[in-house]
């Protein structure tokens, strides 16, 4: 409903966005390992590890996607247990008996180290 987005907001240089999610993946899910209360529910398992898909396609792509089509993008570039961890957040529900936790954290570890390698340098806090 309504106008096109675009019609009234200008577009956001891929550049901004590579350093904005760097900005969050560092400042906040580096804060998750360090205090893995939240990462032992299920559904924030589920939603870091879909979190995780979408800021890997935004570091790579300069985009935004959904979770969903981040997911399903990201599933086939990555190696086991990754694959597998992105199909049970694909299909996660509340009582599935699923814990994810470990491979969860090790994940979230895998992408901060991913993106250390970055030639993009997190942007400056105002």
């Amino acid at each position: 409903m309504g106008p096109e987005p675009r019609s009234f907001i200008a577009p956001v240089d891929p550049q901004d966005l590579k350093a904005e999610t760097l900005d969050v993946l560092h400042g906040w899910w580096q804060s998750q390992l360090d205090d893995p209360v939240r990462l032992k529910r299920r559904g924030y398992q589920a939603y870091a590890v879909l979190t995780m898909c979408r800021m890997l396609y935004t570091l790579e792509t300069g985009d935004v996607a959904s979770k969903p089509a981040a997911a399903r993008w990201a599933r086939p570039r990555v190696a086991e247990p990754w694959r597998g961890l992105i199909d049970r957040a694909l299909v996660w529900r509340d009582g599935d008996g699923v814990d994810d936790f470990t491979t969860t954290r090790d994940l979230i570890r895998w992408m901060l180290g991913t993106a250390r390698g970055s030639p993009l340098p997190a942007r400056p806090r105002p």
